[in-house]
């Protein structure tokens, strides 16, 4: 049993990356790019591929990029839960900052739900505005990575009714997923008033 608690700590302080004093939260969202970016690299290097008919060879591997890292999302998220539990079980403070795995789910959430935003910037002009390595980092890392820590730092309605409502290890890590929805439906709202500046 403490064996399983020592392996809970781990997962749910991500690699103890949670035992940071300061900002771990944030930390804990920086950490959730090398996973996506192990997962991404894994997936293309071995050619993982999904047949999905009406849709060309390039719209596949990306259809396949984003169906795999959304299920591996979804593991860790499942994962997460059953870690944090076991984690928190004799804790007085149910959501302590130093677990910090929810972030890394709630990031990758962010980043892989914004990321077909890239494909309506490069058909819009900005492009010839702006090199394509600055387009990426603002959209695929800066923007996404920013919004989802106001949102997750915030809590505005309705994730802070789940962060109260739901208890548990579950509402540890629900009311990350909302704040990763509401920062992807911000992350299109700007992109979309970007794209209305650079129209083809």
């Amino acid at each position: 049993m403490k064996n399983l608690y020592k392996i809970a700590e781990f997962f749910a302080t991500v690699c103890y990356i949670g035992k940071i004093k300061i900002a771990p939260g944030t930390f804990g969202s920086i950490a959730a790019f090398p996973v996506s970016y192990i997962i991404m690299h894994f997936t293309l290097k071995h050619q993982i591929v999904f047949e999905i008919s009406d849709f060309d060879s390039g719209q596949q591997q990306f259809l396949s990029l984003f169906l795999i890292e959304i299920l591996a999302t979804i593991l860790l998220f499942i994962v997460g839960t059953y870690f944090t539990a076991i984690y928190i079980k004799d804790m007085r403070e149910k959501d302590p900052s130093e677990v910090v795995i929810d972030e890394v789910v709630g990031q990758m959430l962010t980043l892989i739900l914004c990321s077909g935003s890239i494909i309506l910037l490069y058909g819009s002009s900005l492009p010839q505005k702006l090199d394509g390595t600055y387009i990426d980092f603002i959209f695929l890392f800066l923007l996404p990575f920013c919004l989802f820590r106001l949102f997750d730092i915030f809590k505005p309605w309705p994730i802070n009714w789940f962060d109260s409502n739901i208890k548990g290890a579950l509402g540890v890590m629900v009311d990350d997923i909302v704040a990763a929805i509401a920062a992807t439906i911000m992350h299109y709202v700007i992109v979309f008033i970007v794209i209305d500046f650079f129209p083809l």
